[in-house]
């Protein structure tokens, strides 16, 4: 991808805002791809949501071309914090001393081939999807058709309504499918997690599930 951009002359730009800083098993996600963006906008991971922060890396290329335009000058109220600076050269080093990076590699390898077992096969679950751990189950009315939910009847929501009384908080996000209908639900946890503990959110995850057909929520 990057090499077809840069033959036409078009910038890439890579959204790694929810992906980087080891969410995928690796550092960045485009690097599964071997991507290398022209600029690249984080947030969230580099300071593990302890301290408001987001940032643009631009390659050197890029940065050039702004400079010799003239001093780039860009100022915002909360802009150049050095607690947010501290948080996030602490976060950096934590996933990088305690190799959490490749924990997250090696733990997302267990919860997608749990995903795959218990989750995959379920009557409304199209499609599941994700790198390290980072997972999407996309919810539909017709296994069979793929037809999704619609959008009225809040199946996302239900989903992660009956999992939170089982003690488990999911990521829901709709219109997935046409901007409207569509339902899926993200996971994302924490790279210190245990094998123990991924056993749990996704027999929880199942039985949050289950209650589209309105079963009962079990443990």
């Amino acid at each position: 991808m990057s090499g077809v951009c840069r033959t036409h002359g078009v910038l890439l730009i890579a959204d790694e805002v929810m992906t980087g800083f080891g969410r995928t098993g690796t550092w960045f996600a485009c690097e599964h791809w071997q991507v290398r963006p022209d600029i690249l906008v984080a947030g969230k991971g580099a300071s593990n949501g302890i301290w408001p922060l987001g940032l643009t890396i631009a390659s050197g290329a890029v940065h050039d071309a702004v400079r010799s335009a003239g001093d780039f000058i860009h100022g915002f109220t909360s802009s150049h914090h050095p607690i947010g600076a501290r948080v996030a050269l602490a976060v950096l080093q934590r996933l990088r001393d305690g190799g959490l990076v490749k924990r997250s590699l090696v733990a997302g390898g267990t919860l997608h081939a749990l995903l795959a077992d218990r989750i995959a096969g379920l009557e409304h679950v199209g499609d599941v999807r994700g790198r390290g751990l980072f997972a999407g189950i996309e919810l539909v009315a017709d296994r069979a058709t793929q037809e999704p939910f619609p959008r009225d009847e809040h199946a996302a929501e239900r989903v992660t309504r009956a999992a939170k009384e089982l003690g488990l908080l999911l990521y829901p996000s709709t219109g997935c499918a046409d901007g409207i209908d569509g339902d899926v639900i993200l996971l994302g946890p924490p790279y210190i997690v245990t094998d123990a503990q991924l056993e749990t959110i996704v027999d929880r995850l199942a039985a949050a599930i289950a209650t589209l057909d309105g079963g009962p929520i079990g443990r």
